[in-house]
């Protein structure tokens, strides 16, 4: 991990959202030079639909991808047959290039520090890309599994954290606990439980399909495959992306009245530190 002190310049908002659409319209020409189709998810679909761009306090880029075209690109990153410029990085958990169960796409020209988490080779500004999975046609077998992953996630994060660092005191005193634990019981293999089930009902036989890996508005999450499938065009930041036919169900799922604005006070931002590298 590079030290702070020693970081370029540190990026503003708007140079971090400027950097991520650049890293979203490269992977875009990737996609398409590879026929993968890739979607708006999540509150980058809520920007494009009610700002036409990124949600105004909010400094990340989600998309996501059926589980099929998920592993063919995991694979392609592994095989190093991306074709894509040199500064752009994929890597995931599949390939034993990252934590995380899903795929980051880096800009390995910036660096991020993060208070509260210990990142390794992948602390550069990123793009987040979600597999879509298949799920079970009982509702209360998808409730039992996304409350399992959920479990999974918070203990694979714990070996992640900084352990004397908190936004409260108490948090500062309880996380070098939970970083013990975390090494004590190998948290690894929790994301290969989590993956296990994600994949345990196969996205081409399922009725119903979602985010289930980084899944975290749960049930809520679930789309019929086959409206999921029929893709529509949406505008964000001046460029067209896809996203689902089904994206103001989805949207009424995961945000209620998307369309009016929160509260101030609940207008989260990650302020984040992102710095651009000196050459």
């Amino acid at each position: 991990m590079r030290n702070k002190e020693t970081l370029g310049k540190r990026l503003s908002l708007q140079e971090i959202k400027d950097t991520q659409l650049n890293i979203l319209l490269e992977f875009e020409k990737i996609c398409d030079k590879k026929g993968l189709t890739f979607y708006l998810c999540g509150g980058s679909l809520l920007g494009a639909v009610r700002h036409k761009g990124f949600i105004p306090w909010d400094d990340d880029i989600d998309i996501c991808m059926t589980r099929p075209e998920y592993n063919r690109l995991c694979e392609l990153a592994r095989n190093d047959e991306l074709d894509g410029p040199e500064w752009l990085k994929i890597v995931c958990y599949d390939n034993g290039t990252s934590r995380y169960p899903f795929i980051k796409v880096l800009d390995k020209r910036t660096v991020v520090y993060n208070d509260f988490f210990r990142e390794e080779e992948y602390d550069n500004l990123w793009i987040d890309l979600l597999p879509v999975d298949g799920l079970p046609d009982d509702e209360d077998k998808v409730a039992e599994l996304y409350r399992k992953v959920t479990t999974y996630r918070k203990y694979v994060q714990m070996k992640h954290i900084r352990p004397f660092e908190g936004k409260s005191l108490s948090k500062k005193l309880i996380k070098p606990f939970l970083f013990l634990f975390a090494n004590i019981i190998n948290t690894d293999r929790y994301n290969d439980k989590l993956i296990t089930i994600s994949t345990a009902f196969p996205y081409e036989k399922a009725k119903n399909v979602g985010i289930v890996t980084e899944g975290l508005y749960g049930v809520h999450e679930a789309i019929p495959r086959e409206a999921y499938e029929k893709a529509i065009e949406v505008e964000f930041e001046g460029h067209t992306f896809k996203a689902t036919s089904y994206w103001h169900e989805y949207l009424c799922n995961l945000f209620g009245d998307y369309m009016q604005l929160p509260p101030e006070d609940k207008r989260k931002t990650h302020d984040m530190k992102a710095y651009r590298l000196n050459d």
